[in-house]
């Protein structure tokens, strides 16, 4: 065969299976898009130079978009290549060699990928302009223009590179597919697996016990540390147990309704739970990737939502005064006073007045480790297999001048918090010889810290001292224990219109580089607050988009695999003298069966893992289950709205090719 006949036979086909391989292109570019945009981002220099953190979140997700289009054209090119079986045979049968047939898909794939690419290209570069935009709105960066995201041909070669990749790997796949398939095996391939499936009774119960485990896990586990630790495992559990439970618990629950001959014996129901039980074997696993795939989109987008709205809390805790500075040196009765005198002197560096401040404060405190075994709190050894808690510890006279509170404590009384609601369960706490009757006060613990932590206020140095004797600390190198050092850290405001505050962040940032403070400022933190979370928010959203165009891919073949399936069953129907109504009412039952399966399935295991969810964002200073619980639930509506949208559309291809 000729490179001019074979073109002919790529053209008719492409012109005959477009109902196919539009969706293919448009999917697969849309990805090929979206890796464009990543790389473009990746190389951008304003990027780079601006957002320190921002390249690796960007570099992690083009491995993502990499990895999912591999997985995304697998999966397309499967349907492709299993709906035209038929086809392949029929040209055998007709005298055409495979080698004429491979030339044939080689046509047709090369101009598939093609559009594709152009796709990819062209609109990475239109949409990269909206994404760099996007992305600068969510750092909170004013300065980024279009002008700073010039066309990048570096994105352009990655992006083809990764197209003939895929176009090479998928044209090695299909041609040991024809190869080693016969006419008739081609043909016996297009309709496989149609006869009706048998209750596999060790699937169902292994669904179940894998499921209920890992919903086990996901609402009995405590702890930041701990939901870490077993998060991808009750993950793991529950995406095995669903597949399990969709290839053999929907037959169960089909030929359960089978039984029942009052429901039955109905002609909508007979027909459309017949339909559905000899299906099930195709239609298990793109539920369950469906089903998995929306709960991707649910908790990927919810979770970065919550950490992106909730940056303002964490400033607040982080930093509640505009100016912070700290020194190393230790601090004692002794020199409390010079220190004090040593830090207001550098906070007052660069104004002309001298009362500047205001709503100022020198705090004292450390940071310790502990265990605790019932109501004592006993110094952490690596050698106890217990859990470790962190231990911030302050003074009261500071927490009265942030709190602007007149609380007054005895040497045995202490004011205690946690950053987790269910570990403060106690009224009087054991730390070495003394009882410390405890007070309960709102958590004044910073949201960045993400383990379980404790936070006390000490009457004075020496209440804070014999604490810190008890609750020691290791060194790492020497293997010694050493009670914490106290610090000292000014917070401060400026009054109205007192300096340039430009000018005096300059000076203040050289003077406590001179000196060897720490010097924080409440916008350098936000906007590094920013910098970060709205990183994962992009990433967040990039995922998303991921998510749903695979639902959209699956979703998509699935009903054209069941329209070309159900096109023959009804056909019968129409000549056996069945109503069109009752055609109808059938398909629209199954339809409406498939549409909810997965919606609700993704649903139910985005509750579920909501517990496990929410005390992971304790890691990004999410602290609060109704933060993150508003915003599932948001993100749940929005998705419905989105998925019912997803099925109408494609529906309307199945109804096209059966009625």
């Amino acid at each position: 065969m000729k490179w001019g006949m074979a073109f002919g036979f790529a053209k008719r086909n492409l012109h005959a299976n477009r109902l196919l391989e539009i969706p293919f292109v448009l999917s697969i570019g849309i990805m090929f898009l979206l890796f464009n945009i990543m790389v473009s981002l990746l190389s951008n220099q304003y990027v780079l130079t601006r957002h320190a953190d921002l390249p690796s979140v960007i570099q992690f997700g083009v491995v993502i978009i990499a990895i999912f289009t591999f997985i995304f054209v697998m999966y397309a090119n499967g349907f492709l290549i299993k709906r035209r079986n038929k086809e392949f045979a029929l040209y055998g049968i007709l005298g055409l060699e495979k080698k004429h047939i491979r030339k044939i898909l080689f046509i047709e794939y090369f101009v598939l990928f093609i559009c594709a690419l152009i796709i990819g290209v062209i609109g990475g570069y239109i949409f990269g302009k909206v994404t760099f935009i996007a992305l600068n709105y969510l750092l909170k960066d004013t300065a980024g223009s279009l002008m700073d995201y010039p066309f990048s041909m570096k994105s352009c070669v990655s992006t083809a590179v990764l197209a003939f990749v895929l176009f090479v790997i998928t044209l090695i796949r299909n041609n040991i597919k024809i190869y080693l398939a016969t006419p008739v095996q081609l043909l016996g391939n297009q309709h496989k697996g149609e006869g009706e499936p048998k209750n596999r009774y060790l699937f169902l119960l292994l669904g179940f016990i894998l499921l209920g485990a890992g919903y086990a896990i996901a609402l009995t586990v405590q702890g930041i540390l701990s939901s870490l630790v077993y998060f991808f495992s009750a993950a793991l559990l529950v995406l095995f147990g669903t597949y399990l439970l969709y290839i053999s618990f929907s037959i169960f629950i089909l030929k359960l309704q089978r039984r029942n001959e009052k429901f039955y014996y109905k002609p909508t129901h007979f027909l459309s739970v017949s339909g559905l039980l000899y299906r099930m074997k195709a239609n298990a696993v793109s539920l369950a990737s469906v089903s998995i795939l929306s709960t991707g989109v649910l908790i990927t987008l919810s979770v970065t939502a919550a950490i992106y709205s909730t940056i303002q809390k964490t400033v607040d805790y982080v930093m509640p005064h505009d100016y912070s500075l700290s020194s190393d040196e230790i601090v004692t009765t002794e020199n409390k006073d010079e220190i004090e005198r040593v830090l207001y002197n550098a906070a007052n560096q660069g104004l002309e007045v001298s009362n500047g401040l205001e709503d100022d404060y020198v705090s004292y405190g450390y940071e310790t480790a502990a265990n605790r075994v019932g109501d004592e709190l006993t110094v952490l050894k690596s050698e106890q297999a217990l859990k470790p808690y962190f231990m911030i510890v302050r003074d009261l006279a500071s927490y009265n001048k942030r709190t602007h509170q007149q609380i007054e404590l005895k040497d045995n009384e202490i004011l205690m918090c946690t950053n987790q609601k269910n570990l403060l369960d106690l009224d009087q706490v054991k730390i070495g010889d003394i009882t410390y009757t405890i007070h309960k006060v709102p958590n004044f613990i910073p949201s960045t810290y993400a383990v379980e932590s404790y936070g006390i206020i000490a009457k004075d140095f020496t209440v804070m001292k014999k604490i810190g004797e008890v609750l020691q600390m290791k060194n790492i190198d020497t293997g010694e224990y050493y009670t914490p050092n106290i610090t000292a850290n000014l917070n401060w405001n400026l009054k109205s219109n007192v300096v340039d505050k430009t000018k005096y962040f300059a000076t203040q940032s050289t003077y406590a580089k001179e000196h060897s403070f720490d010097f924080e400022t409440r916008e350098a933190t936000i906007k590094k607050a920013y910098e970060l979370n709205g990183g994962f928010l992009f990433l967040g959203v990039l995922i998303g988009i991921i998510f749903i165009v695979g639902t959209v891919l699956i979703t998509y073949y699935k009903q054209i695999n069941e329209g070309y399936e159900d096109r023959d069953k009804f056909q019968i129907m129409k000549k056996v003298g069945l109503p069109d109504q009752l055609i109808h009412q059938t398909s629209n039952s199954q339809v409406l069966w498939l549409f909810l399966a997965p919606l609700a399935v993704a649903t139910l295991h985005s509750l579920v893992a909501s517990k496990i969810v929410s005390q992971l964002l304790g890691l990004f200073a999410v602290n609060s289950y109704m933060e993150y619980a508003q915003m599932l639930f948001a993100v749940i509506g929005i998705f419905f709205i989105v998925y019912f949208v997803i099925f109408r559309l494609t529906s309307r291809a199945y109804y096209r090719i059966v009625h």
